[in-house]
């Protein structure tokens, strides 16, 4: 099982990585969704007792496909946030700029995005719904109905799927002929099961890609 998979969606040679991650190449640009930036200290907050770390276990995954790819652009595909705005995050934040100063940051808002400033992130704030060569960058899968063209590419879903021989469930890349869904780049989430069938994924296991597309 490889750590990357190359495939051609909507034309285009798009690398999926192992650590929940897309890479553009003609773009230069790393791809990921759902970071949930503080999502331990917003549960901490509210009496949840939940690991500390999560943030800086992220923000190391991150600097590492940004080394390994060399990416010149970074887009988060939504819930760059988790809630309210942290003093702590932020400067955790700036520490990985700090490192990557060739680095664009863009973010599509999502719905976990409302305390996001992008001013006191460096990051620049894109529509809900941007286009970008054949592709659709959102937060949230294609509305029902949509006939808009164009291949989606998002978040949101946080899907994960049961591989054979293997104890829980694992973080995947959902793939359909017009959309394909992103794993949440954050470890501390929960899931949406994928048990269709015929439904085409790649599972993220343990540092490496297995799955049936």
């Amino acid at each position: 099982m490889p750590g990357v998979i190359e495939r051609d969606v909507a034309g285009e040679a798009l690398q999926f990585h192992a650590d929940r991650a897309v890479f553009w190449p003609s773009r230069n640009r790393l791809m990921i969704a759902d970071l949930h930036l503080g999502k331990g200290d917003v549960m901490r907050a509210a009496g949840i007792s939940v690991p500390t770390g999560g943030t800086a276990h992220d923000l190391a995954r991150l600097d590492i496909l940004l080394r390994v790819t060399r990416a010149t652009e970074l887009w988060v595909l939504g819930d760059f946030l988790h809630g309210r705005r942290s003093a702590a995050v932020e400067r955790a934040w700036r520490a990985l700029l700090a490192s990557h100063s060739t680095v664009v940051v863009s973010v599509v808002g999502g719905n976990h995005d409302r305390a996001l400033v992008p001013d006191a992130l460096d990051v620049a704030l894109l529509p809900e719904d941007v286009r970008d060569g054949p592709f659709r960058f959102r937060h949230h899968p294609r509305p029902a109905g949509d006939e808009a063209g164009g291949h989606v590419l998002c978040g949101h879903l946080h899907p994960v799927v049961k591989l054979p021989g293997l104890p829980g469930r694992y973080p995947a890349f959902v793939l359909d002929a017009d959309e394909t869904v992103l794993p949440a780049f954050s470890a501390f989430t929960g899931g949406m099961r994928i048990d269709d069938p015929a439904q085409r994924w790649i599972a993220c296991a343990k540092g490496m890609l297995a799955g049936n597309a």
